[in-house]
């Protein structure tokens, strides 16, 4: 049974089923639910199972879900329709009942011990660089280039600010010429994980150094506290090898069914 997260028993079982575990997934939906529990208008709604089955934690935002566990499949996507959601994003390869995989991720979790490289010439690091600037840099690269339209660019950035100020967060930049070259962030840090996401260099400072600059000391920052995974973009995977981070596990993404 499916259930909405709304006593103290309920939110037990949801962060037992993310105990223990640092994949992407896992830690995303992790800090979700302590930033936006019981911030009402923040949108996310969060499920867990009933009592004596074994646990697991959805997270639904709009037309977006994350999954951590499994659940029922029928009821899955029963649950999934009527919130109006159409994407799905799990570790585990099963999917709701009538919903396809359309993706798959590697996850990459960054070396213990971080060799951290000089900044390229002339580059200064911004470790409070403004969201606006942020946003604007990730929807004219490849991060946010799928994104449905400003709706999409604007959750970002209020969930981005939300999680900064609650100290969930880590987004910094780096700045050539006073310009913000390149961009890449914690935003997810939880006790003793973190994911680093939207990594985006600007075209004219690409094959500089940059991003790698940016994602090698975020790694470094964090690694007394423990491991910084990630989800590479398709194609990015070498990209995040040659720095030393290695592949472990997946993550699918899963499309719902077509509707007329």
């Amino acid at each position: 049974m499916i259930r909405l997260v709304e006593t103290a028993a309920d939110a037990a079982r949801f962060s037992a089923a993310l105990a223990g575990r640092a994949d992407p997934v896992a830690v995303e939906t992790a800090v979700c639910f302590a930033a936006f529990r019981d911030v009402p208008g923040s949108g996310w709604k969060f499920y867990t199972g009933g009592a004596g089955e074994k646990p697991f934690a959805l997270a639904v935002r709009d037309a977006s879900a994350k999954l951590t566990g499994r659940a029922d499949g029928e009821e899955l996507a029963g649950l999934l329709a009527v919130l109006g959601a159409r994407r799905l994003k799990s570790a585990e390869a099963a999917a709701p009942a009538g919903w396809r995989q359309d993706a798959a991720f590697d996850a990459f979790c960054a070396p213990a011990s971080v060799e951290v490289p000089p900044l390229p010439a002339g580059a200064v690091l911004d470790e409070d660089v403004p969201m606006t600037e942020v946003v604007a840099l990730l929807t004219g690269g490849d991060s946010l280039a799928g994104a449905a339209g400003k709706a999409a660019a604007d959750t970002f950035y209020a969930e981005g600010c939300a999680l900064r100020n609650r100290g969930l967060a880590k987004v910094w930049g780096l700045r050539l010429g006073g310009r913000l070259a390149a961009t890449a962030g914690l935003y997810a840090i939880g006790q003793s994980a973190a994911v680093l996401s939207a990594v985006e260099t600007a075209a004219p400072f690409r094959r500089k150094g940059c991003a790698a600059a940016l994602v090698l000391r975020l790694a470094a920052d964090f690694a007394p506290r423990g491991p910084v995974s990630l989800l590479a973009r398709p194609g990015a995977e070498g990209f995040y090898q040659k720095l030393g981070f290695e592949q472990r596990g997946r993550a699918f993404g899963f499309a719902a069914p077509e509707t007329d």
